[in-house]
């Protein structure tokens, strides 16, 4: 066993490798060695021997005088979706709801008071496409994490809409929990228009073999292609068609009736 103080070296390693891939995100995908020291606090040459050791496993690549992330994390995400059964159920019917409307489809996933986006098919109008895959959101931020919260217990709605509240999001406690009370009630979730977004919003949920809800699909465009009988009459019944499909493969026994309606 070795002596406690390289175990803490070891530990401290550990941890300054993993703040580091931390730091890489949409707004910094790009980073350098003199911004990861600064934000570890320690020595230029300390975070750079950290960034070549991530290098020489993949996980950083150089790219024009800093580091970028590296595609070993790309097989290493891979084996993580690869554990929800949603996305394995859900692949070829996202693709198929997004030819079917034209629009841009996600698939996210319940995780604690989070929603985790693991696939999605973007809408062929897009022209500048933005990968959500990987993406997380606070359940009290936008229409997918809106559909999954109000499905949890109200103990958890209560706690979450009282830190969102706090923290600034949100659009006031009433209008949320009115909201989230009428999708329990219709059992799915339709913006028209989303307020955030401008965009027309319809998210249903995805429930497992105890048809507890896990996961949702979202289906979302712009106002300017979707009119209000389009997204009533076509975008809302092929949304709840797809999560039901879902459904019924993860199990779900309500679902086997109504998913053929």
């Amino acid at each position: 066993m070795p002596p406690p103080t390289e175990m803490v070296r070891g530990e401290q390693a550990v941890d300054r490798v993993l703040r580091i891939l931390g730091m890489f995100g949409e707004r910094r995908p790009r980073l350098t060695v003199a911004e990861a020291a600064a934000e570890l606090g320690v020595h230029r040459s300390t975070a750079s021997r950290l960034m070549q050791s991530l290098e020489r496993h993949r996980l950083l690549e150089r790219d024009d005088g800093g580091y970028v992330l590296g595609l070993g994390l790309v097989s290493l995400a891979g084996h993580v979706l690869n554990r929800f059964p949603a996305r394995a159920a859900a692949g070829d019917l996202i693709r198929e709801l997004r030819d079917q409307t034209g629009e841009s489809t996600w698939l996210g996933v319940l995780a604690g008071d989070e929603v985790i986006y693991i696939d999605e098919a973007s809408s062929p109008h897009v022209r500048v496409n933005t990968d959500w895959v990987g993406r997380r959101q606070p359940l009290t931020a936008g229409g997918t994490g809106a559909l999954l919260l109000a499905f949890q217990p109200p103990e958890v709605i209560e706690v979450l809409l009282r830190a969102a509240r706090r923290g600034g999001e949100g659009r006031g406690p009433a209008l949320a929990e009115r909201e989230l009370a009428r999708v329990r009630a219709q059992g799915y979730l339709a913006r028209y228009p989303d307020q955030a977004t401008g965009s027309a919003v319809v998210v249903a949920p995805v429930r497992d073999h105890r048809c507890e809800v896990i996961a949702a699909v979202t289906v979302a465009g712009p106002l300017e292609r979707i009119d209000r009988h389009r997204f009533e009459q076509e975008l809302i019944p092929a949304t709840l068609r797809v999560a039901r499909l879902i459904s019924e493969r993860l199990g779900c026994p309500e679902a086997f009736s109504s998913a053929r309606r």
